[in-house]
């Protein structure tokens, strides 16, 4: 009989901690603001008027805890699919 073994490395949307470490990585439903892209070149495009939108991200307990209380914002690059995660500081809130 053949059996295979599926190993999965799941990291944590924000700061980046893996499972193989000995972190719990859970995938939980959070806030996520768009606040801009970054373009080929690198360079950042602030776009504020997107809205809030709800997504399923995977957090290590620590940003787990945290995304409760903070706001995650998202940056997104061009052409590609990846989107970079952090937390909103409390200096950053524009009026």
């Amino acid at each position: 009989m053949r059996t295979e073994t599926i190993i999965t490395h799941v990291k944590c949307d924000i700061c980046g901690k893996s499972n193989d470490k000995g972190f719990s990585i859970d995938r939980k439903r959070v806030a996520v603001l768009e606040i801009g892209c970054l373009n080929e070149y690198g360079h950042f495009h602030k776009d504020i008027s997107k809205n809030i939108k709800i997504k399923q991200l995977d957090l290590c307990k620590t940003c787990a805890d945290m995304a409760n209380d903070r706001i995650i914002k998202s940056k997104s690059e061009m052409f590609t699919e990846k989107v970079y995660y952090s937390f909103q500081d409390v200096g950053e809130v524009s009026e």
